[in-house]
Formats: structure tokens, sequence, C-alpha cells
């Protein structure tokens, strides 16, 4: 949280709170309540922020007097090298593209008015809030500074959770949530909401390729969808679908999604994914 800016005051005040583990969106729900400066980050415990990112995203939230400000972000490899950089345009998509709580900046008013928390599930949680937080922002604004460093590790939480499938990390746990929410009329009548779905679905299926025994897996995607088209009925054609769609995505999330839907379109993702699961498994049990 941030009360102002000083480039002369460089104490910080830090308040630890102790509680019993609720994973990471009950932390950041008991953060949020416990907040009390003009604005709130959040980071992940792996990633690290340039010496001014706060003051980049805080200077912006003011000046334009924003509910959010979102940035973009690196990829870094363990060893501190940058795998790649993704700079956020001002569309729709881009919104999209990062809908994690990090890179982004938040007025805390807002938050707490719009009584705007962290779902309580290990997968997703963070999907949920930055949903609800885009429908009910009237400004939501965007920078091309670039400030946040995201660790790529394979041993981290986040990446350990999307590579088992329970009741609770579960794509539909989140997909049955959104539907609850005041705006779903809404978002399920937008082709960008849509894609993302699609977009989110799809890679949580190929994140459990080689750790979840295949006949989960072709469960799992036939129940994603069975919820997707029940909710979505033109998703196989969703104009955002394509090698060079959407605009500023990156290119191997455009040629995954859109050489998969291919796939799918032709009844052939389930043996893609039953080759795959078997590949995969090879090579793991080759690394021990």
């Amino acid at each position: 949280e941030a009360k102002g800016l000083s480039s002369n005051d460089q104490s910080l005040i830090y308040k630890l709170i102790v509680q019993k583990n609720q994973g990471q969106g009950g932390a950041r729900n008991t953060g949020i309540d416990n907040a009390t400066g003009d604005y709130i980050i959040f980071m992940d415990q792996d990633d690290h922020i340039d010496d001014d990112y706060v003051e980049m995203l805080l200077k912006t939230a003011i000046k334009s007097d924003a509910d959010l400000v979102f940035s973009g972000y690196r990829h870094v490899r363990t060893d501190g090298s940058i795998s790649d950089e993704a700079v956020l345009c001002n569309d729709d998509w881009c919104r999209f593209m990062n809908i994690t709580p990090w890179g982004k900046i938040y007025k805390r008013k807002f938050i707490e008015d719009n009584n705007i928390r962290f779902l309580p599930v290990p997968l997703g949680e963070d999907i949920y809030f930055n949903v609800l937080v885009y429908s009910h922002t009237a400004k939501a604004v965007h920078t091309d500074y670039v400030g946040y460093s995201w660790l790529l590790n394979e041993a981290s939480v986040s990446n350990t959770v999307h590579r088992r499938l329970d009741k609770k990390a579960n794509m539909l746990t989140l997909f049955r949530t959104m539907e609850k929410m005041d705006s779903a009329d809404k978002w399920m009548k937008d082709s960008t909401f849509e894609f993302f779905i699609l977009k989110t679905g799809i890679f949580h299926i190929l994140y459990l390729v080689g750790y979840e025994k295949t006949k989960n897996i072709i469960k799992y995607r036939n129940l994603l969808f069975k919820w997707i088209g029940g909710h979505f009925a033109g998703y196989k054609n969703n104009p955002l679908i394509g090698f060079g769609k959407p605009v500023g995505e990156r290119s191997n999330v455009r040629y995954v999604i859109t050489i998969y839907m291919m796939l799918h379109r032709m009844h052939l993702d389930g043996a893609f994914l039953r080759v795959m699961n078997l590949v995969m498994h090879v090579i793991n049990n080759l690394k021990k």
C-alpha cells in the first residue's frame, strides 16, 4: 500500500500478519482487510520488481484517477536471464493477457466499495478477482511501462497446483462461480471473454499432460468443453482464434490456442492428448 510519493523518504513500514494457511487468495484477502493506504499492489513470493515500479504505477494511478492501472511484465528464468517481455496495449484483450493481481495497482476505496475479494480456492482465485474488478470499474488504464519480473520456476506453488486435478484445483469450480456474478450475463455475450475462457481451459488441460492419468485428462476435457459449449454456443468460431490474433498476445499463446482448436473442431484433440500424455510420462520417468 502507498500513501504518497516522496523521493527523499526511503523509510518503509511493514505489518507482518501470521495466520493459518488459507492459500494465496486467503492471504491476499487478509492483506486487503488490513490495508489502510490509498492504493494496493500485490506480488508473488518468487518475483521481483524494479526500483521505480511502485512509483511509476502510482504516478499513473494518481494522474488518471483510475481504479486500476495494469502494466506489462517480463518472464525471467531462474538464472536471471529474460525469456520474453509482454508490453500491454490499450485494448480489451490486454486486460486478459495478464489476469493475475500482480503487474497492477488498485485504488483501495474502489476494492472496498465493491467488496471485491479473491475466491478461496487454489486455482483461479486471481481470475475471479480481476473479472470482478473489470465488471465494476469504469476507469481502468494501462501503461506500457514494464517493471515486474515473473520468475519461471517449475517448482513454484502456482505451477504445482496447475499440475494436479481435484475438486478444488479445477477450472470448472472457477467457471461455475463466475456464472453467479451479477455481471455474468454481460460477460457471457463478450467474445473477448469467451476467448479468455477457451485459453484458460485449454492451457489447464495442457498443464496436466504428463502429470495426470490420461482418462482423467480426457474426462476433464469433456466436462470443460461441455460447460463452454453450454454457455458460448459459437465458441468454435470465436473471432479471436487465429495465428495472428489477438493483437498484442504472445505468438506462442496464439499458436497453441489456434492449433488446439483446429484439432478440437476435427474431434482430434482427444487423440492428441493421449499421445502427448504418453510421451510426457516417458520423458518425466527418464528424468527421475
